[in-house]
C-alpha cells in the first residue's frame, strides 16, 4: 500500500514554528491532479484539457503492458491511465512542471508511474539542451527554434528512448512540441521489440512535417486524424 498524503500550507514570511495560520488540505478524491494556477477558470469550467480524448485512449491501454506519456505536463493521461495499464513511464522535462506531475502522483498514491525529469529525442540530440519555456503554465515548451515570446529558458537533460531499453509498450502518447521526428528516430528500436504499438501524437502542419508522417509510415504505421481533435493523430497497424 502506498503512503497517502495532505498539504499543509504555511506563508512564506511565517516563522517555521507559527502554527497559528497553518492551512491542512485533504485531497478527497482517488485521482489528484496538480494544475496550472493560471488556468484554473478554465479547468473548473471545462475540467481536464483534452478530457474526451484521455477517455478515447483507454481503449488502447493493457493491464500487462507500460503507457509511454511524451510530454507529460502535470499528467492528466499519465494519471487517468494509470489504472488501465500495468506501469506508466511518464517524461517531464521542465522542472516546475515536473514537480507537480510528481506531486499528482505522491496525492493519488500511484505507485505504478515512473516520472522521469528528461526529454526524449534522437541520438544527436542526447545530452544537455536549451529549453525555451513560452508560457506560465508549462504548455508549449520547446527545445527546436521558435517565433514564440520566451519567457525563460532551462538547461535540460536529452535522452533517447531505446536507451532505457523499455520492452512490453502498449500505448504512447507523445506531445513534445515539434520534436516528434527526433523521438521517433530515437525509438525505434523500442516500438519494434513492443510490435509497434499505437501512438497519438500532435502535428500543427502536416505540410511542414512531412519527414515525420514519411518516417512513421516507414515503419509500417498507418496515419489518421484522431476525430474532433484539432491537430492530433493516431499511428497503428
Amino acid at each position: 500500500m502506498s503512503t497517502s498524503y495532505f498539504i499543509l500550507s504555511k506563508q512564506k514570511s511565517d516563522d517555521a514554528t507559527d502554527n497559528s495560520k497553518n492551512v491542512v488540505l485533504q485531497p478527497p478524491q482517488e485521482v489528484s491532479y496538480l494544475l496550472p494556477r493560471n488556468l484554473m477558470s478554465c479547468y473548473v469550467d471545462n475540467g481536464l484539457f483534452e478530457a474526451r480524448l484521455i477517455e478515447w485512449c483507454k481503449q488502447f491501454c493493457k493491464e500487462d503492458g507500460i503507457f509511454l506519456d511524451i510530454g507529460a505536463h502535470t499528467g492528466s493521461y499519465a494519471l487517468t491511465l494509470a489504472s488501465y495499464a500495468e506501469h506508466v513511464y511518464a517524461f517531464e522535462p521542465q522542472k516546475m512542471t515536473y514537480y507537480a506531475l510528481c506531486g499528482g502522483v505522491a496525492l493519488t498514491g500511484a505507485d505504478n508511474i515512473t516520472c522521469m525529469n528528461v526529454g526524449l529525442g534522437s541520438i544527436d540530440q542526447v545530452g544537455k539542451q536549451t529549453l525555451h519555456i513560452v508560457s506560465n503554465d508549462g504548455g508549449g515548451s520547446t527545445i527546436q527554434d521558435t517565433t514564440s515570446n520566451i519567457l525563460r529558458q532551462e538547461e535540460i537533460e536529452i535522452v533517447t528512448l531505446d536507451s532505457l531499453q523499455l520492452s512490453n509498450i502498449c500505448f504512447i502518447k507523445m506531445d513534445v512540441e515539434e520534436n516528434e521526428l527526433s523521438v521517433l528516430k530515437g525509438a525505434r528500436s523500442t516500438l519494434v521489440r513492443s510490435a509497434l504499438p499505437k501512438i497519438i501524437f500532435e502535428c500543427n502542419d502536416e505540410v511542414d512535417n512531412e519527414d515525420l508522417f514519411a518516417f512513421i509510415e516507414s515503419l509500417s504505421y498507418k496515419i489518421t486524424p484522431i476525430e474532433g481533435i484539432q491537430n492530433m493523430f493516431l499511428a497503428y497497424v
